[in-house]
């Protein structure tokens, strides 16, 4: 097994040359190729180090600035009440209901995203055929492939709705032309390629490199591939079942468990530390920009606390595009250890001053923080100091080596109580999530609020935001639950009855005042891909 991480950072400019080539050119703007006889294509993928070579250059789609590096992480995630875009200008049209068919992100991302998909393809063509593999090292790699094309397809599915589905190698222009397949293929494509995952890939504990698929995430991603499918817009309520017992292969293998400290499994994402135990599935980033090599991570950067001083290049610089939306910073509990470390009360302003926030709405998302402070006062005169989190004696001013979770063994407890709740009721389902509470010290769930159904559908809806904000997951939570409209306008109740000047309060209530529900839960097909592919129409509420 290949260190992943390590090749990652030592071949990303190979990596991106050769994925190109590998799809032969297979995925521009257009998703329009050069014909198979394109010798890359075919002379790759003959023995163990072309396998390797070409599995790094799949995970590596995962850290580009188009998706996880920046706009699936943070930038698709703003616009709920985790997450809002505090620029007076409209540049994250997404993160303000903005967006149109035209919207560079949503080209880029759509475009990176097929250019992975089809990659995978080519691997799983080719690698059956290459020379020096044993059985063992051909089901691992299968295996790690087929979790990444159910990734990006599941990325896909959740953002755009129905999609094109391609499973084979794209080998010339006239495969551009696939009309988008109904959303319940698409998933139940992903559930073929995530049972293929489980059935090759080795268990963490087994494995003797980070960053890598495994079993246990397999099933996991399962469990969130069928609460997506048991909400909207399937509303296949039958599969919370299969949900559940998904997350019960994970618990009954007892491996996987959470850190003992929320603080702690955070401080090893900005340390590039590895618990897989907690976990399961993360995308390594490393800042290797000083030696050329490009790693697009901005985690912590844009979607952290805001440090503006930068007078000698080595300050923890923060642009920090979003604040803490009022309506998750209100709900926490004072004791709960998740609400000082989600929710960050201090700033560093250009002037080197490090101060205290006390107004609602100008809280930031402190998960991912590059830096916090030691005292307050000013930096200039030495009133005020800073400790630096990042694991980098001379951060970069624009990204970040800081790891993002996909998935983590604390959303295992949170979907198990999730469906058991569904199919069961609360009584089975409140330990659950008061295993996630407790190990944040906020205590076990009052079973008086949660008596029905109805009542522990609500509190866990919050609860996962507690846990699980600024992850990515947020949006698409909502989007299935059907509660993303209501969601925003609470919220813009809340900011109005908030501390925050009139001006904030203008600002903050855009996403919610621009949010239409029949439009905005699906993202418009690119108006580039609309154009070029004759069997692809725009979705009806944005044509």
């Amino acid at each position: 097994m290949i260190k992943m991480k390590t090749y990652i950072k030592k071949t990303t400019f190979l990596f991106a040359m050769l994925s190109a080539l590998l799809v032969g050119n297979g995925c521009n703007d257009f998703l329009t190729v050069e014909p198979k006889s394109n010798w890359v294509t075919e002379s790759f993928y003959k023995n163990k180090s072309d396998v390797e070579l070409g599995l790094a250059g799949i995970y590596n789609y995962l850290g580009l600035d188009q998706t996880y590096g920046q706009v699936i992480s943070a930038k698709f995630e703003g616009g709920t009440d985790e997450l809002l875009y505090n620029r007076t200008n409209t540049n994250w049209a997404e993160a303000l209901y903005l967006h149109t068919a035209a919207s560079s992100d949503i080209k880029d991302t759509w475009l990176k995203m097929y250019q992975g998909i089809d990659a995978a393809n080519v691997f799983i063509a080719k690698v059956p055929n290459s020379s020096g593999l044993t059985e063992d090292e051909m089901s691992q790699y299968l295996g790690e492939v087929h979790f990444l094309r159910a990734l990006f397809y599941f990325d896909l599915v959740r953002l755009w709705g129905p999609v094109p589905l391609r499973i084979t190698p794209t080998l010339d222009v006239n495969a551009n032309n696939l009309a988008a397949a109904p959303v319940e293929d698409v998933y139940q494509q992903i559930i073929k390629d995530l049972e293929f995952a489980a059935a090759n890939l080795k268990h963490a504990k087994d494995m003797d490199a980070n960053g890598h698929a495994t079993k246990m995430a397999a099933h996991g991603m399962m469990a969130r591939v069928y609460l997506a499918m048991a909400g909207y817009p399937l509303n296949k309520t039958e599969l919370f079942k299969k949900a559940s017992e998904q997350c019960d292969i994970i618990l009954a293998d007892g491996w996987h468990t959470l850190n003992d400290s929320y603080q702690q499994v955070f401080l090893n994402y900005i340390q590039n530390k590895y618990d897989p135990q907690e976990s399961m599935f993360e995308i390594g980033f490393a800042n290797m920009r000083a030696q050329g090599i490009r790693e697009d991570g901005r985690i912590g950067q844009i979607n952290g606390v805001q440090f503006y001083y930068w007078p000698t290049q080595t300050e923890p610089f923060a642009y920090a595009m979003v604040q803490t939306g009022v309506k998750l910073m209100k709900s926490y509990a004072p004791e709960d250890d998740r609400y000082s470390w989600n929710v960050a009360n201090f700033i560093c302003n250009s002037g080197g001053k490090i101060s205290k926030i006390t107004n609602d709405l100008l809280y930031w998302p402190g998960k991912f923080r590059r830096w916090e402070p030691i005292t307050f006062g000013n930096i200039k005169d030495g009133t005020g100091s800073y400790k630096l989190l990042e694991d980098s004696n001379s951060p970069d001013k624009n990204f970040t080596g800081i790891n993002f979770p996909v998935l983590r063994f604390a959303d295992v407890l949170l979907m198990k109580a999730e469906a058991e709740n569904e199919v069961n009721g609360p009584v089975n389902a409140i330990p659950y999530l008061n295993q996630v509470r407790n190990r944040a010290h906020a205590g076990d769930v009052d079973e008086a609020l949660v008596a029905d159904k109805e009542a522990f559908r609500k509190e866990l809806q919050i609860e996962r935001s507690r846990e699980l904000c600024y992850e990515g997951l947020r949006k698409h939570d909502l989007i299935r639950w059907n509660v993303l409209k209501e969601t925003l306008d609470a919220q813009n109740e809340m900011i109005d009855a908030s501390n925050g000047s009139t001006k904030n309060k203008d600002m903050f209530k855009r996403a919610a005042l621009n949010f239409e529900a029949t439009k905005h839960h699906v993202l418009p097909y690119p108006l580039q891909e609309v154009t070029m592919n004759a069997l692809l129409d725009q979705h009806a509420e944005w044509q």
